[in-house]
């Protein structure tokens, strides 16, 4: 009997601490996923910026063949911006979206 006085208070606390972790951990999984019109529209933005980098690289390429170097640099340069961003748009449609 004076085994379980002891151990009373303990199992209060760790009872305690598993409800509350329980809760934090369901809110957690609620945090930080976004609305699916606004996953829609970040889907539809990476597959946007992914398109017009594609384009800019046939233009970068189609300038380089005319001889137009200065062009074509910066028609890749803006290729490889637009890339950016899709992939910076992939992956947080990634990370807030997919659950």
């Amino acid at each position: 009997m004076n085994i379980l006085n002891k151990f009373t208070p303990i199992f209060c606390v760790l009872t305690l601490f598993l409800s509350i972790s329980a809760c934090v951990k369901a809110e957690e999984g609620d945090i930080g996923f976004w609305k699916s019109e606004d996953c829609k529209k970040v889907s539809d933005a990476a597959g946007f910026f992914l398109y017009t980098s594609g384009e800019l690289l046939k233009t970068a390429d189609k300038e380089r063949k005319a001889g137009s170097e200065k062009k074509s640099e910066k028609s890749y340069s803006a290729a490889l911006f637009f890339s950016e961003l899709s992939g910076n748009a992939a992956k947080n449609f990634e990370v807030f979206c997919k659950k």
